[in-house]
């Protein structure tokens, strides 16, 4: 009892969190799309079948954890779209905790709170939490490789590269965009390697991909009865349909359909503080490249998968094409609060200080205005939810089963609301106070 107590008091800021996350989730209606249903009856057919086979009785073109997953949910609980919604709300929201462990690892623990306050409120995240698909299984699953692999280059251990190699592995095989998560790994490998005693030879690389190689022969050679590399050519390649002439701006859109702008707007913020007072941020700037680096090689591919080869699927789905972004804009933006207690702290003169303290204002004042405007936008947003580009081709989320009360919900909303943004913020009010009474 003495023990919970002490760890309630230690954690209240992130379980309050982690509390307002979930009854902001819980409570919306839940959707679905044409990818939502062949996900579901791909991961129904492992039930009587045993494979995730589709209409055509062909297997899904994507790798099957995800689908095994959900089967395994659905003989525990029972077959339902529904049931198969709250496994996706679940993950999401082990993911809303794993980037507040990414960002105390990255930035600090504060910068960890306010990443989780951010992506557990966005509505990206939210409504791919209200849908059954299966990246936020992956996005789990590659955040926690990451996380894994953080301490394996810090501690230079070897167990952790095995670890990590099979926590990558089992991403891997459950949705192939978890590859993405390799980028900050390598960024921080190389940015860390005079400050670190890791070195990325060749026994350590022969430990961590061992456990992909082998799961994917498993699969694909043992198991499947498919072509090996069939999944890495599915059909968004192989059978390509063709958008002539693609929105140059498809992208800002559907960013700030997803996400709002003030998001975006804080991670500018951050990033150019950082850039400005290089000097004293330098640990801080070398994460920034970490999470700018990530974002633009996400960017960068679905930029030219559409303006270059013209592919349709990444210019309507580009909602999920950068899901695993979301993440990285979150921990940018959120770094503006030990930025500016590192800031504050280091810098003696009171004019310049000043100057500090109202950067970390406006700073502070950009997450807060996300966190609201995510709050408005889940709240009048109702029935069909467009992640479009232009009015003729556009991606979006329909009905599934209707939210409780509008009402009811607008006053759930706003109140969780108030709770992530007291937890967000106390643990650095809390210091400033006992700075104040010193």
């Amino acid at each position: 009892m003495v023990k919970l107590r002490a760890a309630l008091v230690t954690h209240y800021p992130i379980i309050g969190i982690l509390l307002g996350s979930l009854l902001i989730t819980a409570y919306m209606a839940t959707y679905t799309n044409w990818d939502a249903q062949i996900e579901y009856e791909a991961a129904s057919s492992i039930l009587t079948h045993g494979f995730p086979y589709i209409s055509t009785d062909h297997m899904i073109n994507q790798p099957p954890l995800g689908f095994y997953t959900s089967a395994l949910f659905f003989g525990v609980v029972g077959l339902s779209y529904l049931n198969g919604v709250w496994l996706a709300t679940a993950f999401g929201l082990g993911s809303v905790f794993l980037i507040y462990v990414l960002g105390n690892l990255m930035y600090g623990r504060k910068s960890g709170l306010a990443a989780a306050a951010l992506f557990g409120m966005l509505p990206w995240h939210t409504y791919m939490s209200r849908i059954f698909l299966i990246d936020n299984q992956y996005l789990f699953l590659g955040l926690l490789f990451l996380i894994l692999g953080i301490l394996a280059v810090r501690r230079n251990s070897q167990k952790l590269v095995v670890g990590s190699g099979v926590v990558f592995a089992v991403a891997l095989l459950t949705k192939l965009y978890a590859v993405f998560m390799l980028i900050p790994m390598l960024l921080i490998i190389y940015l860390h390697r005079k400050e670190t005693c890791f070195k990325l030879d060749f026994k350590k690389v022969l430990l961590f991909v061992l456990p992909s190689l082998i799961l994917h022969a498993v699969w694909f050679g043992g198991f499947a009865n498919q072509h090996f590399a069939g999944v890495y050519f599915n059909t968004d390649f192989t059978y390509p349909e063709w958008v002539t002439d693609p929105v140059l701006a498809f992208l800002p859109i559907i960013f700030v359909n997803s996400a709002g702008w003030f998001i975006f707007l804080g991670g500018f913020f951050a990033l150019a503080l950082g850039v400005i007072y290089r000097k004293r941020l330098r640990g801080f700037l070398q994460m920034d490249i970490v999470c700018l680096g990530t974002i633009g090689v996400i960017v960068g591919l679905n930029l030219f998968l559409v303006l270059g080869l013209h592919l349709k699927v990444p210019y309507v789905s580009a909602f999920k094409y950068n899901y695993s972004a979301v993440p990285f804009f979150c921990l940018l933006a959120a770094s503006l609060v030990d930025k500016s207690g590192v800031l504050i702290e280091s810098i003696s003169q009171r004019k310049d200080r000043l100057i500090v303290l109202g950067l970390g204002v406006v700073g502070l004042g950009l997450l807060f205005a996300s966190l609201i405007e995510s709050t408005l936008f889940l709240n009048y947003r109702w029935g069909f939810v467009p992640f479009g580009v232009d009015s003729v081709i556009y991606y979006g989320l329909f009905v599934f089963s209707e939210a409780m009360d509008r009402n009811l919900l607008e006053i759930l909303h706003f109140g969780m609301l108030i709770l992530v943004a007291l937890c967000m913020v106390l643990p650095s009010l809390i210091t400033v106070l006992k700075r104040l009474v010193r």
